[in-house]
């Protein structure tokens, strides 16, 4: 597919309608793209949709919400035979760029066979702003070539302008970040994990997306705390679950016990299909550890529950934030009325991060002293924990809409 070279099936179902070309180069890209498919599908089923990623987790996320709405492909490599064929294949009446992923020379035969692009989310972090500076000149052609910009914040919109960007096409839509969260969790699911984790009589501090470096600053912080208080317990959820066994390393080497997500859920199945084998009956279960161990620190290696535990916390910090990696989404917590800490490295998440500061719906902390520290706050002000979970809910709702611009923008390009 990167060469522009695709099967007869797929080629036959993209000959049936006109397409909407959607390029997420990523998850998150992906679930921003699942809402306009979402809408597409339900007003413009006239149309074909192609997503196109690139990434191999981005590709198999895709198919595994969307394959039923869309052709999933991989996006074809920047060069001119291969962009040639898969045009021609796909035949798009509009492309549509999620975020600001800028592709020259698919951008330029794009636009000399007057195919409408449309950038949407836009948003340019530090990095590429200082290197899109050195590319100005060259850059300004590409950005010549598309029809229309729909960026997240001012800021964004400003940037893209200086670029060389023709300000009469450049929006600011806000950040459909926030239209893209799935509220729905499986309740039954829910109630079980919570009596399972014996959460009636503890508070569940869950810290999500973390990467190497910030696990040890977080069980530090978690040391200072079950020296004063009881009743917490800790989850740590790995960015990468290939990590898993590395953080169960690291969490045993500070004295606690590290019981996995998955083991948990395989002795809930058993428990409830009544399908103990002698020998599990003998064993010390996952959840026999859970009542022992006053600070069990649970590890997420599964994919897909992060959402649920998320639901549970009292507490959640946000990870790739400790160290220099940028952040990661601290939308979805927030959308569950959860407090949010977040470290002072949350540049991808730059805008994000910023109203949530603005707004004293979050707290910023630097090492594993302001961490304990925090969490002890709110520990003794309960009042602030539950304000500061419902304000921020409030928060995003106040910013959603940004997807409904972006919709409204691709139709008045379509002329419908």
């Amino acid at each position: 597919m990167r060469l522009g070279i695709y099967p007869d099936e797929l080629k036959d179902r993209l000959s049936r309608k006109n397409n909407i070309w959607i390029h997420a180069v990523s998850v998150g890209e992906i679930m921003v793209a699942k809402i306009l498919v979402d809408m597409i599908k339900k007003d413009l089923s006239q149309h074909n949709i192609v997503i196109s990623t690139v990434t191999e987790t981005g590709n198999s996320v895709a198919r595994k919400i969307m394959s039923a709405d869309a052709t999933i492909i991989y996006l074809p490599l920047d060069i001119t035979f291969a962009i040639e064929r898969a045009i021609e294949l796909i035949r798009p009446v509009i492309f549509i760029i999620i975020e600001t992923e800028i592709w020259p020379n698919l951008i330029r035969r794009l636009y000399k066979k007057s195919i409408p692009i449309l950038l949407s989310n836009g948003r340019i972090s530090p990095n590429s702003y200082r290197w899109y500076l050195l590319i100005k000149p060259i850059l300004k052609n590409i950005l010549d070539c598309i029809t229309s910009f729909y960026m997240r914040t001012e800021e964004d919109r400003n940037k893209i302008i200086s670029l060389g960007a023709e300000a009469g096409k450049v929006d600011v839509s806000g950040n459909m970040k926030f239209d893209s969260v799935d509220f729905h969790i499986n309740e039954e699911e829910r109630v079980k994990m919570y009596e399972l984790l014996n959460l009636e009589h503890r508070k569940l501090i869950v810290a999500g997306s973390t990467h190497p470096g910030e696990e040890e600053i977080i069980l530090k912080a978690y040391d200072r705390l079950k020296k004063k208080y009881n009743d917490i317990s800790l989850l740590i959820a790995p960015r990468h679950i290939e990590r898993t066994e590395d953080v169960a390393k690291l969490v045993k080497s500070h004295n606690f016990t590290a019981i996995k997500i998955s083991e948990l859920t395989y002795d809930l199945q058993l428990t409830t299909a009544s399908a103990r084998t002698n020998k599990c009956e003998q064993a010390t279960s996952a959840a026999e550890q859970v009542r022992r161990h006053n600070y069990p620190v649970y590890i997420l290696d599964t994919i897909g529950q992060l959402k649920l535990f998320y639901s549970l916390a009292w507490i959640v910090f946000v990870g790739g934030s400790l160290i220099k990696h940028g952040g990661q989404n601290m939308i979805e917590p927030a959308c569950f009325g959860k407090p949010i800490l977040f470290g002072p490295y949350t540049f991808n998440f730059k805008d994000i991060a910023a109203l949530f500061l603005s707004k004293k719906v979050a707290l910023l902390v630097k090492d594993e002293a302001s961490l304990a520290e925090a969490i002890e706050m709110m520990y003794r002000d309960e009042t602030l924990a539950k304000d500061m979970g419902e304000r921020v809910k409030g928060v995003v709702r106040n910013n959603q809409g940004a997807a409904a611009r972006t919709y409204n923008a691709i139709k008045t390009i379509l002329q419908y």
